[in-house]
């Protein structure tokens, strides 16, 4: 709706918009924002989605600490790699971070086995444990662990230190004492 004030050319013309019409506007430019924020951040979050996803992840370290219940990796390598051994084989790297955020969606209540290598001044160590969810903080990894089978887990401070887990259960018992074994 149009009105003139004086009804001279020239003259001001004021032009009245229910405020209903700016308040549809409004909607309509913040529901548009709000599915481009929502597709975006699916967008980046699909794009960075650096999962570790193998049969085995591979940790190395620069050093660990194991204790009849834990292992602590100190100096963690900042990735983690996923080794798949069946199909196409591969290896993928994701931040090392992964091993804690994702801990609950691979394994879920489950107690992977892993083996875990290391030296120190007596030599070199390689047993087999089983794994529950790891905690860090900045430099290191810690996981609770408990022996295969009951079996004591022997302390050490390692000076190199290698943690693989399998992944997928694809080791039995036999097979990692086997590769123990092998040395």
């Amino acid at each position: 709706m149009s009105e003139t004030k004086g009804g001279t050319s020239g003259d001001i013309t004021v032009t009245k918009e229910s405020t209903r019409t700016g308040l549809k506007v409004t909607a309509i430019v913040t529901v548009i924002a709000l599915a481009l924020g929502l597709f975006g951040g699916w967008a980046i979050a699909a794009a960075s989605n650096d999962s570790a996803e193998g049969d085995l992840w591979v940790i190395p370290a620069n050093g660990a600490t194991v204790t009849s219940d834990t292992i602590t990796l100190l100096d963690p390598a900042s990735v983690v790699v996923g080794v798949t051994l069946e199909g196409d084989r591969g290896a993928t790297e994701a931040p090392i971070s992964k091993v804690v955020q994702q801990w609950d969606d691979v394994f879920g209540d489950t107690t992977p086995r892993a083996i875990v290598v290391g030296t120190d001044a007596g030599g070199s160590h390689s047993f087999i444990v089983e794994l529950s969810k790891p905690s860090a903080s900045a430099d290191e990894l810690t996981f609770p662990a408990v022996g295969v089978g009951g079996e004591a887990i022997p302390g050490f401070e390692a000076s190199r230190a290698t943690l693989v887990i399998d992944g997928s259960g694809e080791l039995e018992a036999a097979d990692v004492e086997a590769l123990i074994a092998a040395g």
